[in-house]
């Protein structure tokens, strides 16, 4: 019931954002103008919200079991979240360089800064915090009380694939299915192999952010000039999905707890104790 409770809610977040744009003819997908803003403010506040409310209300358990750390806690899990994305894609465009692909700046350098900035802030409010915060936060700690942490990740990346793979059909009508579908799935297990090696929530946000930055930055913000384009889409975004997890794992020197179920306590350690 709160699993389904929360894909729901989700569902109607989003998709009731993409009505009201369309009933305002806004365009939030461009170059952050002043409703993509609107919209990824949106979208952190009332995902935050409903995560946040479903914690304390449904579950009744504290918002540290979700694995969404404070920021002392936080920034090694994102770093290395983010890393374990941006090192096999450095890999991949040197590749993808070498087999005659060309990556070249079509803009001032300053505007690729102050773009790819404001770009950054744009997908943690609008994608990486608040869709990592519902599916690898609070469906995989709820699910995670129920079955072990391999079928958790990928009963999670199923909610997140109909989840996204839905909201782009709902856009873009069916023939968007074949290329969505596998997309969603992929980064759905990748995320929470993530997840489940770090149990950490910003490890995803780091993976999550980078791919978003990149993708968005060389192919939808009119920064780059990309020749080969097959070439860069089957190097730079194909080897952070294939080797990121082993990224992850060398620099954590962990492979994560795959088996058994893991209890969410009334209280987090050190809060409290439960009589």
């Amino acid at each position: 019931m709160r699993i389904g409770a929360v894909t729901a809610g989700a569902v109607l977040l989003w998709s009731g954002l993409l009505l009201v744009n369309d009933l305002l003819l806004t365009e939030p997908g461009s170059r952050g103008n002043a409703a993509h803003w609107a919209n990824a403010v949106v979208i952190a506040v009332l995902g935050t919200a409903l995560v946040w409310a479903a914690r304390r209300y449904l579950d009744r358990r504290p918002w540290s079991g979700l694995g969404l750390t404070g920021p002392r806690d936080a920034w090694w899990p994102f770093l290395v979240g983010a890393l374990s994305w941006l090192l096999p894609a450095a890999v991949g465009l040197g590749v993808a360089l070498a087999l005659g692909a060309s990556v070249t700046p079509a803009v001032p350098l300053t505007e690729i800064v102050l773009s790819l900035a404001a770009l950054t802030v744009l997908v943690l409010l609008y994608e990486a915090v608040p869709e990592e915060l519902i599916f690898r936060g609070y469906l995989f700690r709820n699910l995670t009380t129920a079955m072990s942490a391999w079928v958790a990740m990928f009963a999670q990346a199923a909610l997140f694939t109909l989840w996204g793979t839905g909201l782009w059909v709902l856009t873009g009508g069916w023939d968007v299915l074949a290329e969505r579908l596998p997309l969603f799935l992929g980064m759905g297990v990748v995320l929470g192999c993530l997840r489940v090696v770090t149990g950490n929530v910003w490890a995803c946000v780091g993976f999550h952010l980078a791919f978003q930055v990149a993708a968005q930055g060389l192919l939808n913000w009119d920064l780059f000039e990309v020749g080969g384009l097959d070439t860069v889409m089957g190097t730079v975004f194909l080897l952070p999905f294939a080797l990121g997890v082993t990224v992850t794992m060398l620099f954590l020197r962990d492979t994560g707890t795959w088996s058994g179920r893991v209890p969410d306590p009334v209280f987090a350690p050190g809060e409290r104790t439960a009589p």
